[in-house]
């Protein structure tokens, strides 16, 4: 039995819009009974078709990449805020859940270190728990602007962005707060444009009285 070709509904979805939207433009000579179009003529069309399909697959390329921006941009507005954007020009404490709990963090500031960046947090913990043997992970790239969107663009951008883990061996006693410097190395200026972080603890301490 032949193996039928299958298509992601998403973008079997897409292709329908997009064929809806797009209709392909077929026109060929009127025939009359017992006219064979030539094989040129036949070889024309195919042509044609081949160039609106590819045509086609462009679009349905563009609208698939464009709902991966968007859900990626939905998925930070989710109730779990596991990671977080920092922005070193507005420093605001923003909350961060942990596997163990939850913080509040502020980017304070950026400054040039070696070959890279020594970034300034503020660290407040709220819980009635001591956390220790921490590490942050910091995703970061130049900024992208969402309005000078295009699948090339896009995808360039994404492999763009580089992962680094910083451990930090900081005790954060139960209602403290703690200044704590990340050093990201190698790092340019630009690639402050686009800073995610996540936290972990390995130790959670607390007091059962």
């Amino acid at each position: 039995m032949k193996k039928l070709w299958q298509v992601h509904p998403l973008r079997a979805t897409i292709l329908s819009v997009c064929l809806t939207c797009f209709p392909l433009n077929v026109t060929s000579q009127t025939e009359t009974p017992g006219d064979t179009p030539s094989v040129a003529d036949q070889q024309r069309v195919l042509a044609d078709l081949r160039v609106q399909i590819a045509d086609l697959q462009k679009k349905v390329d563009y609208f698939g990449a464009r709902e991966n921006l968007l859900a990626s941009r939905m998925k930070d507005k989710k109730d779990r805020e596991d990671i977080i954007t920092l922005d070193v020009t507005r420093p605001a404490y923003q909350r961060l859940d942990t596997d163990n709990g939850f913080l509040l963090v502020s980017a304070e500031k950026a400054e040039p270190y070696q070959n890279g960046y020594k970034i300034l947090l503020k660290i407040a913990n709220p819980l009635n728990v001591t956390y220790s043997g921490f590490t942050a992970k910091i995703r970061f790239a130049k900024y992208y602007d969402n309005n000078q969107f295009t699948i090339d663009s896009y995808e360039a951008w994404q492999k763009s962005i580089q992962e680094k883990n910083v451990p930090f061996p900081d005790v954060l006693e139960k209602g403290a707060k703690k200044e704590i410097e990340l050093v990201v190395a190698p790092m340019t200026a630009e690639q402050l444009g686009y800073l995610k972080l996540s936290i972990s603890s390995k130790t959670v301490t607390f007091d059962a009285k």
